[in-house]
């Protein structure tokens, strides 16, 4: 398989996720809050939240209790 036989963007996705969950943990990282807000809800994470955050091919997630709610059309905001 050369270059010019894959798909554009291929691991984009998973490349974004990897890219958004680094700067959040950065952020937490450094004593800043991280604010993810959605069209109904705002959630605040602090630096002890820093293990809730994975990146998977499928996306960016948080973990929610047992389940893994997708952040990757989610507002992010870092307060310090």
């Amino acid at each position: 398989m050369n270059n010019s036989d894959m798909k554009p963007g291929r691991y984009l996705r998973w490349h974004r996720a990897r890219v958004l969950v680094a700067q959040i943990n950065e952020a937490l990282g450094s004593g800043a809050t991280v604010q993810l807000t959605t069209a109904l809800q705002v959630t605040r994470y602090t630096a002890k939240h820093a293990g809730m955050f994975r990146a998977t091919r499928t996306g960016a997630y948080v973990q929610h209790g047992k389940r893994w709610d997708c952040i990757d059309y989610c507002k992010v905001t870092a307060y310090r």
